[in-house]
């Protein structure tokens, strides 16, 4: 009976485990930047022509920003589990004919396929313009790759 009620309980942690909020699987920089650029965020579309990837930053689980040129910027978000995409040095596309779709294209990374879910445009220039009207100091964030 001590075996069992012991199993019961050793799997409710490792379930608990797994179940950890996305969240607690980002850094504090990766929370912010997610959250101003959300701030910036657009409609969704289904699809985005591109020509190439000018950069990318990891920001949660299921959520990565990518640059297609200056003021190109798009959130991502893609099918979890997509164990790789917070340790990428470089992502790719499935894309084909600079077309970028959602639900069909996916995110390369390390030999893993993510499927995109959603794409939303963000308005990068009124994002810098108005970081620009509030100083220095509150143009955080990090650079694309």
């Amino acid at each position: 009976m001590k075996a069992l009620v012991m199993a019961a309980g050793l799997g409710l942690l490792v379930g608990a485990c797994v179940a950890l909020p996305v969240q607690a699987q980002q850094t504090a920089s990766e929370r912010s930047d997610l959250a101003r650029y959300q701030q910036y965020a657009e409609a969704p579309v289904d699809h985005v022509r591109y020509f190439t990837i000018q950069g990318f930053q990891y920001l949660a689980p299921n959520t990565v920003a990518i640059w297609f040129g200056v003021n190109k910027l798009y959130l991502l978000t893609v099918q979890t589990p997509c164990a790789n995409l917070p340790f990428a040095n470089g992502i790719g596309l499935t894309a084909r004919n600079n077309m970028l779709y959602a639900n069909f294209d996916f995110v390369t990374v390390r030999g893993q396929r993510c499927k995109v879910l959603k794409i939303v445009p963000v308005d990068e220039l009124k994002m810098k313009q108005d970081a620009g009207k509030a100083g220095p100091s509150s143009s955080g964030g990090r650079q694309p790759r």
